[in-house]
């Protein structure tokens, strides 16, 4: 007899324990079980197997309730390996997240815990030959032969007949089986051309392979050359038959890197992010389980991939705020490949053009190895930057959105028959809908944000519920039909470009228009054949894009960035400013960039246009200090939230004065309302917390958070987030 200890997933409760059953059998930890929980029947995880003497009276007596016995085994072999078992309990503790919760982060949704697998293994049929046998007729034979220098062909494939193919099936000459097959999410653009590295690339490669199990911080200006030595770094893993792991922020650059990578390496490739079919997740997941692959490319989640022996951990781009999960288990993709890397003594690369100050701060200190790239290949010149002070646009009565040198730029660009990338970090076609009359502006009724006009689909629309509404008649408050649109977005920029600028032939670049599978992938081969001359988009067009024939890039209005109310704002817009610059003059052209701002003298705007990272991280590291703000410290935001309104300030008050008293080292801010106060129905206050050791902290946190999630559950509920890059 044995007791089985399974996690279950509730959807109601938040369980973070587990519950004992029976099993005759000996059963594995990490597989799923049906059981029976109350009155339901649901899918457990199977946490830990204790071996038992007694009956089952025996234990009942001694356990004083009834126990009942696993229904059924879903899986043959367990889900994670022990690496990554150990692994969801640590991040349960470093988040305070349930364990449940972390395991269903690692894991593709028809293998979640809390899932039964919903997507199966694909099969189709295929043709095998019978050696040393002639068929019928001439037709018949030469099929055979066909078949005999195709061996394992699927039958989709073979250019005979059905019939056929029976026929020689009944004469006992081929034999027609099922054969598993994995699904494509990828297929090749293009073949691999071998580069010679640099000097500055080998000196990279050369330091990071003699440090192995370090932390490496490889700071390369835009157009330096980081992939390269990604891939040349991947090959000395793999050829040693170690794995790699290469993650990216976004899943708009993971095609790219995934063709790259796939050039190089061929099958051993395999890829993992959100957009993948669920079948096609499924396969890749099993492929990497069952060690086909060497390689493992793909977005955040991606760091729990199940690799084995792993030889390399790099995060490109390692500044993007995306390798942040915000959604429970709030963690952060670095610090899951640095206990990955720990483990498995490998090494860790984090790539970017603009580190983090809090990566350059420990490559200053020596805590990380610091590689720099500082030249573009071939000595090609970064792109010139020029600022233009949009207060002066507005002094010679010019208020359209673009410069007079912007408006010029464009056109001469279009002229010489080159392409252009435009930045514009909104999107829809206008930031909100205002009556004429009594000067309502229309909100959403869930989220305390106004709603946005997306004029292509007469619709308006909540960019933080999905809430939506057709394009009003009349304005539901006075019935007046004087609405306006007011502000702008990417839609409407899209019109105006096409309205005002001779040959523009825009492709818009946005989460509307990429909504569909593989719809990045589309509008950027698209821009690649010269199918589109101006790509418009949000901060999705900033990061890893490589277009020979881009020359000139535009930032509509930098502010937008820095005008938010978070103390990353100056580092996020230069990060932005620096990365979008970097998509100008990377083939033999020099590239042109113009930033429009009512800023010019702002650091991080002068900083970025002379593509200056060190003079704006000193001035940007005094401002830290003074403040206190990491990485002079580190931070939790805890999150208070509840549909009740009149219950949410006293809540947030007993959370500061519990926190104060049990925790001495700490500055405690707030609480606040949050920068959005209602959202989706609940009302939100923030406390942001200061602490330079978790365990001055960490335990008042723990008590707290059990209290309100578990014992409260309903009326409040806190969320605490270690290292916030969101404070929404």
């Amino acid at each position: 007899m044995y007791i089985v200890k399974v996690l279950v997933e509730h959807p109601v409760h938040s369980l973070d324990t587990t519950f004992d059953y029976l099993s005759h059998k000996k059963l594995m930890v990490g597989i799923r079980v049906w059981i029976r929980f109350g009155y339901q029947k649901i899918i457990g995880y199977v946490e830990a197997i204790e071996e038992t003497s007694l009956s089952q009276e025996e234990l009942e007596k001694k356990a004083g309730f009834q126990y009942q016995y696993i229904l059924k085994v879903i899986d043959e072999e367990p889900l994670l390996n022990e690496e990554l078992q150990n692994l969801a309990h640590q991040l349960s503790k470093m988040t305070l997240s349930p364990r449940i919760s972390c395991l269903q982060a690692m894991l593709p949704t028809q293998l979640k815990p809390g899932t039964h697998q919903a997507v199966g293994i694909k099969k189709q049929l295929a043709v095998q030959v019978i050696p040393h046998h002639q068929a019928k007729t001439t037709k018949q034979q030469e099929c055979l032969e066909y078949l005999d220098q195709h061996p394992d062909i699927l039958l989709k494939d073979i250019p005979y007949s059905r019939g056929l193919l029976n026929n020689l099936e009944k004469q006992g000459l081929i034999q027609i089986y099922e054969k598993e097959v994995y699904r494509q999410p990828f297929s090749l653009q293009h073949e691999y051309q071998p580069v010679q590295l640099t000097d500055d690339q080998k000196k990279v490669v050369d330091g990071i392979l003699a440090h192995q199990g370090r932390v490496a911080l490889l700071h390369g200006v835009t157009g330096s050359g980081k992939t390269e030595v990604y891939l040349t770094l991947a090959a000395h893993y793999i050829h040693h038959n170690q794995s790699v792991m290469m993650l990216v922020p976004e899943i708009s650059l993971t095609p790219m890197m995934v063709e790259v990578f796939r050039q190089r390496f061929g099958n051993q490739v395999a890829i993992l992010h959100s957009r993948l079919s669920q079948g096609e997740k499924y396969d890749e997941y099993r492929r990497i389980k069952r060690q086909e692959v060497k390689v493992v490319v793909g977005a955040r989640s991606a760091v729990f991939a199940p690799l084995e022996n792993i030889g390399l951990i790099i995060l490109d781009e390692e500044h993007d705020a995306s390798y942040k999960q915000e959604s429970k288990p709030r963690y952060l993709t670095s610090q899951i490949a640095k206990m990955r890397g720990k483990t498995h003594h490998a090494s860790v690369v984090l790539g970017s053009a603009t580190p983090s100050l809090e990566s350059y701060a420990r490559a200053m200190k020596g805590v990380y190895d610091l590689y720099e790239l500082p030249h573009r290949i071939n000595q090609k010149p970064l792109p010139k930057v020029e600022i233009v002070d949009m207060i002066q646009e507005t002094r010679h009565r010019n208020y359209s959105l673009f410069s007079r040198q912007m408006r010029k730029s464009i056109q001469t660009t279009l002229d010489k028959g080159e392409q252009i990338i435009l930045l514009l970090n909104k999107r829809g076609y206008a930031t909100y809908v205002q009556c004429q009359d009594c000067g309502e502006v229309l909100k959403c009724p869930h989220c305390d944000v106004t709603l946005t006009d997306h004029r292509s689909e007469h619709k308006l629309k909540c960019h933080y519920c999905e809430y939506m509404i057709d394009y009003p008649r009349v304005c539901p408050h006075c019935g007046s039909t004087h609405l306006k649109s007011i502000g702008y977005g990417t839609q409407k920029i899209e019109e105006e470009i096409e309205k005002t600028f001779v040959g523009a032939k825009v492709i818009r670049y946005d989460v509307d228009t990429t909504r569909q599978k593989n719809g990045h992938l589309k509008l950027l081969e698209k821009f690649r054949k010269k199918e589109g001359n101006i790509l418009l988009g949000t901060q999705m067009i900033a990061k890893g894009l490589d277009f020979e024939d881009v020359t000139f890039v535009g930032v509509l209005n930098a502010d937008l960035s820095l005008n938010i109310p978070d103390f990353r704002a100056s580092e996020r817009t230069f990060q932005l400013l620096c990365q979008v610059s970097g998509r100008s003059g990377r083939g033999h052209k020099q590239g042109h960039v113009i930033i429009q701002t009512y800023n010019p003298d702002h650091y991080a705007i002068t900083c970025a246009a002379h593509h200056d990272y060190k003079t704006f991280f000193y001035q940007e590291m005094k401002y830290r200090q003074k403040a206190k703000y990491p990485p002079y410290c580190h931070m939790v935001s805890i999150l208070i939230q509840s549909p009740h309104e009149n219950l949410i300030h006293q809540v947030a008050l007993d959370v500061k004065n519990y926190l104060l008293s049990h925790s001495q080292q700490t500055i405690v801010l707030g609480p606040a309302k949050s920068t959005i106060y209602k959202m989706q129905d609940i009302y939100r206050e923030r406390i942001l917390v200061k602490f330079l050791h978790s365990q001055d902290i960490y335990d008042a946190l723990n008590v707290m958070n059990d209290y309100y999630n578990k014992q409260q559950k309903g009326k409040v509920r806190v969320v605490c987030d270690f290292n916030p890059y969101s404070q929404i």
